[in-house]
């Protein structure tokens, strides 16, 4: 038998966290004459990510029979993951900060800098970053303020 390494584990997770998901969906609230009641886009959305679970699931098990023999390292797990925690490790900044910060400070920081570490280094590269982050976010959140009426986080600093 083969041994059953994190990818199988996470998968099965997500396969989990996306019954309980589709579970909730049930829960909702049917709005009176609604032609696409509000259940629709999360089952959609919920089982596609259970079809692709499932794909991630069957893919680990093949990958867990033909590497069984091998052992796992954290140093090199990390080095080979660094790209994926910093991502993460970033996004978790970002959602603390923004309260403090709002969209528009936050959302630019939170871009340049996951820019910086991820991307090239240099002069060149920095001054792009901050162009992609300034450009990028501020659509955005000028689209979302004052195309659609969307009221974005605002933080203590600025007012908007």
């Amino acid at each position: 038998m083969s041994r059953v390494n994190a990818d199988v584990i996470i998968a099965l997770l997500l396969m989990v966290v996306c019954v309980a998901l589709f579970a909730e969906t049930f829960r909702y609230e049917t709005v009176h004459l609604s032609i696409i009641g509000a259940k629709l886009w999360p089952r959609v959305v919920v089982v596609a990510l259970f079809v692709l679970s499932a794909l991630y699931l069957r893919q680990s098990l093949r990958a867990s029979a033909r590497d069984s023999a091998s052992s796992f390292n954290l140093k090199a797990w990390l080095s080979a993951n660094h790209n994926v925690i910093a991502s993460f490790v970033l996004f978790a900044a970002f959602l603390v900060s923004l309260p403090h910060l709002g969209m528009l400070i936050a959302g630019v920081a939170f871009v340049f800098v996951t820019l910086a570490v991820l991307g090239p280094t240099g002069l060149h590269s920095h001054v792009l970053h901050v162009a992609i982050a300034v450009v990028s976010v501020g659509l955005m959140w000028a689209i979302f303020t004052f195309a659609l009426g969307v009221i974005m986080p605002q933080g203590e600093i600025l007012p908007f």
